[in-house]
């Protein structure tokens, strides 16, 4: 009933902003009309708007229901008046307090900030809690000058929009969106065993069997991404992180759908480069490396390079590069710099070889199963391997069971995590030496720091706060608590409410 009611409210508007040929600006008067100017409906205000139609009725449906629920409950436990008179009262001072939360906006002084665990290009990410939920949280904090000089106010909004669209385990969480007026935030779930580029790093080359499950598990996350119309386009080791349980988590999706405009392709060409670490190949290979650079296009597909018209495909060939490099300890196009990186992807078909080895190293010659899904994989657009169900077929995987990876697979390798708050697997900050290798990056905020901010109507919906995993707490004879999240607020929650001595039955919101 709800969702028809919303469908009718959605019809509604809909029919009356498109009435409205005239467009308006941020004050509501009438703008002038130019040849740049859009006249239809506001868009992004449209969608801001349903949201928050959206997210109104569903509370107003959701507290009916816990009300129900109440009445239903009181019942069956044969509560005397003056028992169900205390804990209507409860009840009602339960519903005021959540309603109060409803109201308050989400601030940055909201979370208590424990480490950095990240630098990137546009800001920097920092492990946090949230004080009133006790949430670990993975905070990205970025500049608005600096997004707006660079020219990605428009690819931090579709960051956002992609983590909103899926509650799949494949693919990293937002839980917040908030801004002030310097910084936007996105708090997003804490994935502790950091990245794949670090697993990389600290072994050199994969063992087939190791690398068969993490490319297996890649392909789901990014088929997830697809299937919710998104093609990602900037697919690489630093991209794909380890969860607590040592399963992939998909995330960065800033350059997620559309195309991208000539002037990005060009940034790209002369983005600064960040030498984050030498990769060199272990057991007697130390004489080939590998460099992660920031902006290089050691992974992506040629038609994007290009600025050709291109697909999903893309993603395909991603792959393809990263589970080379598992197997062969380096990039298929590798070169000292980025402008060498580039020719090589340009003349791929020159530069694309199998590697072999002889002697005591011939147990890291690639099996032609590894090798035939490489090259279907970096291959033309046209004969690249272009379904999900044609690569869960391949040889290469058969001995993954696609229907129960996440459940029933045995990752290589499963953080030992001493705490929910845990950084053992990310770059230490506090380390002059990592303090020296972003340095470049930190002057460039404060380069940009005297430029103009960008008007508030650009991250207009931005804002986001997410409801899953709100509780409702009633005490009962029942003590039911359920997880705030993944590792241990269970027990800080449970032992507050054992102190008072109260009993909890949770209603989920």
């Amino acid at each position: 009933m709800m969702r028809q009611e919303l469908k009718c409210i959605t019809n509604t508007l809909h029919s009356n902003l498109k009435q409205k040929s005239e467009p308006f600006n941020i004050e509501g008067t009438k703008a002038k009309k130019t040849e740049n100017t859009y006249s239809g409906p506001p868009r992004q205000n449209c969608c801001v708007f349903l949201e928050h139609y959206f997210d109104l009725l569903t509370y107003l449906h959701q507290r009916r229901l816990r009300l129900e629920k109440f009445k239903a409950d009181a019942v069956q436990r044969g509560l005397t008046e003056e028992e169900y008179e205390k804990e209507w009262n409860y009840y009602c001072g339960k519903e005021r307090a959540y309603l109060r939360k409803r109201r308050c906006r989400t601030k940055l002084t909201q979370f208590q900030v424990l480490a950095q665990v990240g630098q990137g290009g546009y800001g920097q990410v920092f492990l946090a809690r949230k004080k009133d939920t006790f949430e670990v949280v993975a905070l990205k904090k970025m500049n608005k000058k600096l997004l707006k000089k660079l020219n990605e106010v428009e690819h931090i909004l579709t960051e956002r929009d992609v983590l909103t669209a899926s509650d799949s385990p494949w693919l990293v969480k937002l839980l917040y969106a908030f801004q002030d007026c310097d910084y936007v935030y996105l708090a997003m779930e804490y994935v502790p065993g950091g990245d794949l580029r670090t697993l990389i790093n600290n072994s050199g080359i994969l063992k087939e069997s190791d690398a068969c499950f993490y490319v297996s598990e890649m392909f789901m996350a990014v088929n997830v991404l697809h299937n919710l119309g998104y093609i990602h386009r900037d697919l690489k080791p630093e991209n794909f992180l380890i969860d607590c349980n040592g399963h992939i988590k998909l995330t960065d999706f800033g350059l997620s759908k559309g195309t991208l405009s000539p002037y990005r392709v060009l940034s790209l060409k002369n983005k600064e480069r960040v030498l984050h670490c030498e990769v060199q190949k272990k057991n007697g290979h130390s004489n080939l490396s590998a460099f992660s650079v920031v902006g290089s296009p050691d992974y992506m597909a040629p038609e994007i390079l290009m600025n050709k018209g291109y697909d999903y495909l893309v993603d395909y060939w991603s792959l393809g590069c990263i589970l080379f490099e598992f197997l062969a300890g380096y990039p298929p196009f590798a070169a000292p710099n980025v402008e060498e990186t580039w020719v090589n992807v340009y003349h791929w078909e020159k530069v694309l070889e199998r590697p072999t080895y002889d002697n005591e190293d011939e147990e890291f010659n690639l099996s032609d199963s590894a090798w035939d899904l490489i090259i279907q994989l970096i291959n033309h657009r046209k004969k690249r391997m272009n379904t999900i169900t044609k690569l869960k077929a391949h040889s290469f995987f058969s001995l993954i069971n696609w229907d129960r990876i996440r459940l029933d697979s045995i990752p290589p390798f499963i953080p030992q995590l001493e705490s929910e708050t845990d950084t053992t697997y990310f770059d230490d900050f506090s380390d002059p030496n990592n303090n020296e290798i972003f340095k470049t990056v930190a002057n460039r905020f404060e380069e940009y720091n005297h430029e103009e901010k960008p008007p508030r109507s650009a991250f207009v919906g931005f804002t986001y706060k997410h409801h899953k995993n709100k509780e409702w707490m009633i005490h009962n004879n029942k003590s039911v608590v359920g997880e705030y999240n993944k590792y241990g607020s269970k027990s800080i929650v449970e032992q507050f409410y054992v102190s008072k001595g109260i009993k909890m039955k949770l209603f989920n919101f």
